[in-house]
């Protein structure tokens, strides 16, 4: 199903540990590919390259790796994609299961002052896997630093049941009481570092304390999910209906600005 033609395309920025093109084609072109087949154009934002928008307008990232917050005025909506390990320096603690070799301060320093900014304008905000992670600590939240059991194995894809909290938005949008999701992840959100802006939607099964989806009730369009939507080539019709709310979602936003 394809979403509504827009008189004026879609612009989403898509977070990315690197802009290197062969690091994107690598690791960032399965969220590319998405968005490209409902028309929308993809902004990467990196922390060591320029963000460049469809009309030409560059925003040059800092020696932090920050980008100017304006981007986000040039935007429809935001993901922040998945990738390695949060500094938990982020969330007040010490290395206890983090991943050192696997985390990027210039991306932490790009997503978590771009989440914030992100929150208080309000765009429509997607969080996937690490971006899932690195939103709630923008929020104000924290992170199981390590778990098992939930980790795909390098030569295939792993999956699990996560059930659907009734009445909730992400119920609502995938019209189901339970979805079955892919699983990359070693870190996670369970209620005690869930930040408090923050509701759960969705619990692992058979790992019911492992928040895998959450939602903001104060925002337009605010969910993060565990998992990887963006592999649509591997999954049920449902995440095809998550894209296609976030998305109408971006283009209602588009609409007020």
């Amino acid at each position: 199903m394809q979403a509504e033609p827009q008189a004026k395309p879609l612009i989403i920025g898509v977070t990315t540990r690197h802009g290197d093109p062969a690091w994107v084609q690598k690791n960032t072109h399965n969220y590319l590919n998405v968005l490209a087949e409902y028309g929308v154009a993809s902004v990467l934002l990196a922390p060591d390259a320029p963000a460049v928008l469809p009309n030409g307008l560059t925003f040059q990232p800092d020696a932090q790796g920050r980008l100017p917050a304006t981007v986000l005025d040039h935007l429809d909506g935001i993901i922040f994609s998945g990738g390695g390990d949060v500094d938990p320096k982020y969330f007040g603690q010490l290395l206890a299961g983090a991943e050192a070799e696997s985390i990027d301060l210039q991306r932490d320093e790009l997503e978590l002052h771009l989440g914030q900014q992100a929150l208080r304008t309000d765009i429509p905000i997607f969080g996937i896997c690490r971006g899932c992670q690195v939103l709630n600590v923008a929020a104000g939240g924290g992170m199981v630093q390590h778990l098992d059991n939930h980790r795909s194995p390098a030569d295939g894809t792993a999956f699990h049941t996560v059930a659907l909290a009734p009445g909730s938005r992400l119920h609502q949008v995938i019209g189901q009481d339970a979805l079955t999701v892919n699983t990359f992840h070693h870190q996670g959100v369970d209620q005690a570092t869930l930040a408090p802006m923050f509701v759960p939607v969705g619990v692992a099964q058979p790992d019911p304390w492992l928040i895998e989806a959450y939602e903001s009730p104060s925002h337009r369009w605010v969910i993060g999910v565990q998992w990887h939507p963006e592999r649509v080539f591997e999954l049920e019709a449902g995440h095809r209906r998550l894209w296609e709310s976030f998305l109408a979602a971006c283009a209602a936003y588009q609409a007020t600005a």
